[in-house]
């Protein structure tokens, strides 16, 4: 479909069909990377009004996939540096320790939403939404190798926080086999 020539109504009807196809999975996303559940429909619904705001602006209609992921990814890293400032410039009270896991093992979504936006994203999006290093690439606006090493360090800090915890390798297997483990 070519993007420039669409008609309001057609740009209407086009991203109402994407929102019926991807809302649920961009919610995911967001909630994957902010670890907040009303933050991550806020970004989900914001990323549709920036791609209808921006349709015409498309070269190619099948792309909007990737850039309402792009714009989800932004929007959380935008979301989180807002929280650490306001977090920054609170009064400081006193402070309350949060007791560790219960059963002394952390679950895997906690260590995620642990890693730096950087690392968080290219773990969601290479393993939650089982992108390629490239697609990833493109989505991030940053290099493949910028992905490979982003990943790597990701899954070796994820390793370290989970270790003793009963999950398995994370890293690929150097011998060129996949892990076992789910991320």
């Amino acid at each position: 479909m070519q993007v420039r020539e669409a008609t309001g109504q057609e740009r209407d009807h086009a991203v109402a069909a994407l929102f019926a196809a991807h809302y649920p999975g961009l919610v995911r996303l967001a909630y994957l990377l902010t670890s907040d559940n009303a933050l991550a429909e806020e970004l989900a619904q914001e990323a549709f009004v920036v791609v209808w705001k921006s349709w015409d602006r498309l070269r190619d209609g099948d792309a909007a996939l990737a850039y309402l992921r792009g714009t989800v990814a932004n929007l959380a890293k935008m979301s989180l540096r807002r929280r650490v400032l306001e977090l920054k410039h609170r009064v400081a009270g006193p402070r309350e320790t949060v007791d560790g896991d219960a059963g002394g093992r952390l679950d895997l979504e906690q260590a995620v939403a642990q890693l730096p936006m950087r690392k968080r994203s290219c773990v969601v999006l290479r393993y939650f939404l089982d992108l390629s290093e490239e697609d990833t690439a493109r989505t991030l606006g940053i290099s493949v190798g910028t992905v490979k090493n982003s990943t790597a360090r990701a899954l070796k800090d994820l390793e370290r926080h989970l270790e003793g915890s009963g999950y398995e390798r994370l890293r690929p297997d150097r011998r060129g086999g996949e892990s076992d483990a789910a991320v």
